[in-house]
């Protein structure tokens, strides 16, 4: 993180939906840490987590300055990959 950041949304987007039984699953971490309780995830034959069944819960929201950011993908959808993943941490500065 370029300075410190308070988070207010997450979400991410693809450009080739997943299909399956298996949801494209999210996570993002801070210093290895996760910052969301539920991990972003798309519904099958959907372009975007917003309109999810379930939706991604904040469980830190300050980022430090500093900080390492990483984005794990745990899942990619088991018929049709996923691809094209745009990750957004939507916030201010702080």
């Amino acid at each position: 993180m370029p300075y410190a950041f308070t988070v207010t949304e997450v979400f991410a987007t693809v450009t080739t939906v997943a299909t399956g039984a298996t949801l494209l699953t999210i996570d993002i971490n801070e210093a290895g840490t996760t910052i969301i309780s539920t991990k972003i995830t798309l519904d099958a034959s959907e372009k975007t987590s917003r309109t999810a069944a379930t939706a991604p819960v904040i469980s830190d929201s300050s980022l430090a300055n500093s900080a390492v950011m990483t984005i794990d993908i745990d899942a990619v959808g088991n018929t049709t990959t996923g691809k094209g993943l745009k990750v957004y941490i939507v916030g201010y500065q702080t």
